[in-house]
């Protein structure tokens, strides 16, 4: 029966979805089977059919190949720096391409984002990401009944960033439903970027774990799951200038191909950097928090170590449990659920692949790596309004009203995929 309390979550996750609804009777019952259906459909042909299992295994070690290429470019700028193999020795970086490498994040994380920021360009460039974008996206629009401007983001941000994933849908931006923005908002927070998905795979793959897989179908999911919940919470009332069609009419704003390499490398860089200031700043902030909650648990119990993982626990317990979580992970399984949420899901992979809050069980593995696969965090919230607002500046107030629905809507999304990927484990 274990395998069916998975149930009891997509119940509980369209509940609360229904529960916030702005206008319940408009709900479109069509929309959501379908999405629900189609995120089934995912996750069966991933787990269940040996030969898509195997074309996404092999994808998984490409991504792995995608790493060693990008630390070539890494080892030429820190060549010199000396850093600890798993044997404890002390060797240069350059040295450690092959052999005993140990995962460095800041270098790791750098080059490897870099490189997926350029090879995106070029095949934004010459009009393959597009070409495959929208394919994609009909396919979705003729299952689902959206619009295509929803489609095509929703679709988009499987495989490119948040605000990247607006870029293809710009021109339709200005005229877009409230409806419609906050699907195209809900997908990007429960989507992942293929760039960050590659440096989650390779963190896994350094602990021993085979998450490619997991993640790809993570994302894939969180496509139509995104539409299903953002759909619930705000059904279509208005008139889609894009309803029934999808129409891609994004060209390359690159001159020519080493443009498109030179910005995507600089734009990768700022990523990058981005990224890892967040981690600093946030992990460190952790730290200080920890410590003050230390000493406030000691002055009522001198035995009780209080933590904001402890808390997350507690917060998170009832939906680690109601998505299908064996009992032995609940517990952290939840931690990392508020970890991912609260702060960003760089520190819930980190927490994850490190071990420091261990998950034992393969279903468990699943389901929270299906979970925190996604870019549904406060902050994410935060970049969202800024980088769609400068690509339309006139919906600025109406993504701001929309933010935390959207962040909702990805949290519940990301949910329902691991709920339905423990159904079917």
């Amino acid at each position: 029966m274990e395998r069916f309390t998975g149930l009891i979550g997509v119940v509980l996750i369209l509940g609360i979805a229904f529960l916030f609804s702005s206008n319940k009777k408009k709900i479109n019952a069509r929309l959501v089977i379908s999405g629900l259906a189609l995120q089934a459909i995912i996750a069966v042909l991933i787990l269940k059919v040996p030969a898509v299992r195997t074309f996404f295994t092999y994808l998984g070690k490409g991504m792995q190949k995608i790493e060693e290429f990008a630390k070539q470019g890494a080892a030429f700028v820190y060549g010199g720096i000396i850093t600890q193999t798993n044997s404890h020795g002390n060797v240069p970086y350059r040295e450690q391409i092959s052999g005993d490498n140990p995962f460095v994040f800041g270098f790791s994380v750098t080059a490897a984002i870099i490189l997926v920021c350029v090879l995106v360009a070029i095949f934004y460039h010459i009009g393959l990401m597009q070409r495959i974008v929208s394919v994609i996206a009909r396919g979705m629009n003729f299952i689902m009944r959206v619009s295509g401007a929803e489609a095509l983001s929703n679709v988009a941000s499987a495989f490119v960033g948040q605000v990247e994933a607006q870029v293809m849908i710009r021109p339709y931006l200005k005229g877009m439903t409230k409806s419609e923005l906050l699907a195209s908002m809900s997908g990007s927070l429960a989507c992942i970027a293929g760039g960050i998905l590659i440096v989650y795979a390779n963190m896994g793959a350094q602990a021993g774990l085979n998450l490619a897989p997991k993640l790809i179908m993570a994302s894939l999911m969180a496509a139509p799951g995104a539409l299903v919940i953002s759909k619930i919470v705000m059904p279509e009332t208005e008139e889609s200038q894009t309803l029934g069609k999808v129409k891609l009419e994004v060209k390359s704003e690159y001159t020519n191909l080493i443009d498109a390499i030179s910005h995507a490398a600089a734009d990768g860089f700022k990523i990058a950097m981005n990224v890892i200031a967040m981690l600093i700043g946030f992990i460190a902030l952790i730290a200080l928090l920890d410590w003050v909650l230390l000493k406030a648990g000691h002055v009522f119990n001198p035995g009780f170590d209080l933590s904001l993982n402890w808390i997350f626990g507690k917060v998170f317990y009832p939906f680690a449990w109601a998505m299908g979580v064996p009992e032995a992970d609940i517990s952290s399984a939840a931690t990392l659920l508020g970890q991912k949420l609260s702060v960003n899901e760089f520190l819930a992979f980190k927490s994850l692949t490190t071990k420091e809050v261990p998950i034992i069980t393969e279903k468990g593995l699943l389901i929270v790596t299906t979970a925190i696969c996604g870019f549904a965090n406060f902050s994410s919230v935060g970049m969202q309004i800024g980088g769609i607002g400068a690509l339309a500046p006139e919906r600025r107030a109406d993504l701001a009203r929309l933010g935390l629905k959207a962040l909702l809507c990805g949290t519940l999304a990301s949910y329902l995929s691991g709920a339905i990927a423990g159904i079917l484990m």
